[in-house]
């Protein structure tokens, strides 16, 4: 879309807020006198103004004007219209608007039709808003969805998601214990970030949960019936290792031994496979898992061996040249000062930290 490229060009050219502010307002003024005149509107028109919208509103002003254009995307017979309609109505609009009410029947044929693509739309909607009018009416529909036999949703259980918002009145301990032995990734993936907002809320419910999880980083971590479609750049599945972690740092402890031996071998595997390369897209998602690892180790309060063996990885990063890592490097070598068993060691790399004090990037200082 020409005309959204040249928008965010503009704006990321503006020298001070001031000038932004008159490229927004402008832009939003041009918005909304199209917007009068909708009827000469082409759908490619109308999806190119909600997505400057969208861009707008990330960029931290108000659009309270064009609600009515978005969510009528989503009633478009097309996908290219109804994906616009669903994404930009799920940042713009919270639970508590009128507007929503106009869809809700929209949705829900959306949900219980036969296209996979729309149901997915759909579903993703649903779990960003939630709401308890959403809530009220489509979640028999999407509880029917969960328990489906159709193949197509079988393999990734994306219902799931669409649960966010009102799940822990459905789903209790042991159904989460059952969904966690799945094996398919797909559905894993899904069924860990729920169980993200469930053991945030209540991670007493969940005890029994906690060696599932320590096996899905195990099969992660040797690389056990990995399908090809879930490696990204030789690291398999990094988003659900990465979630899988984040849940256990809200389990104060794991009192189990096997468990927790084995949970640190998978730890030990990850620091100790861990380096910077020159693919940035393998950095990211290397790093991601690796970051969450040195979280779950400080909130586990491992032994020093292994405090000491992260730390000496840290000082790796702070010295690289790219600022992203070593900003991330030092944010989790400030971590690690709540530690007292490592201060000592941490002080080996005070004249790399306050050689960082310097660096002309202001995230690093």
């Amino acid at each position: 879309m020409r005309g959204l490229s040249v928008f965010i060009s503009d704006i990321r050219n503006c020298h001070n807020k001031e000038q932004e502010r008159l490229r927004v307002d402008k832009e939003l003024g041009n918005i909304r006198t199209r917007f009068k005149n909708e009827k000469g509107l082409s759908p490619y028109e109308k999806k190119k103004y909600v997505w400057k919208m969208l861009y707008i509103h990330m960029l931290g002003y108000d659009v309270d004007f064009g609600h009515m254009e978005t969510v009528s995307l989503i009633s478009a017979p097309k996908y290219p219209e109804k994906q616009v309609g669903y994404i930009v109505t799920s940042c713009l609009l919270n639970e508590n608007n009128d507007f929503l009410r106009m869809v809700i029947n929209t949705v829900r044929n959306d949900i219980i039709g036969r296209n996979e693509t729309f149901q997915c739309l759909a579903l993703t909607m649903v779990g960003n808003i939630g709401g308890k009018e959403f809530s009220e009416s489509l979640a028999p529909d999407v509880q029917k969805l969960l328990i489906s036999s159709s193949a197509a949703l079988s393999s990734e259980r994306r219902p799931l998601y669409a649960f966010y918002g009102f799940i822990e009145r459905i789903l209790m301990a042991d159904r989460m214990a059952q969904l966690l032995d799945e094996r398919d990734l797909g559905v894993l993936t899904s069924v860990m970030s729920l169980f993200v907002s469930l053991v945030s809320n209540n991670a007493e419910a969940y005890w029994n949960c906690l060696p599932k999880c320590v096996r899905i980083l195990e099969r992660l971590a040797r690389n056990q019936d990995i399908p090809q479609e879930y490696t990204y750049y030789g690291i398999p599945s990094p988003w659900l290792q990465v979630k899988t972690m984040r849940a256990l740092q809200y389990f104060p402890t794991i009192e189990d031994p096997n468990a927790r031996r084995a949970l640190f071998e998978v730890l030990q595997r990850i620091l100790m496979g861990t380096d910077v390369v020159k693919n940035v897209n393998k950095n990211n998602a290397s790093h991601a898992v690796l970051f969450e690892a040195l979280a779950l180790v400080m909130h586990l309060d491992a032994e020093k061996e292994m405090m000491s063996q992260c730390v000496a990885l840290l000082g790796k990063f702070i010295a690289v040249r790219e600022p992203n890592i070593r900003y991330l490097g030092l944010e989790n070598m400030a971590r690690m000062l709540l530690v007292t068993d490592v201060q000592d060691i941490i002080k080996r790399h005070q004249a790399q930290i306050i050689t960082s004090l310097k660096d002309p990037d202001i995230r690093v200082p």
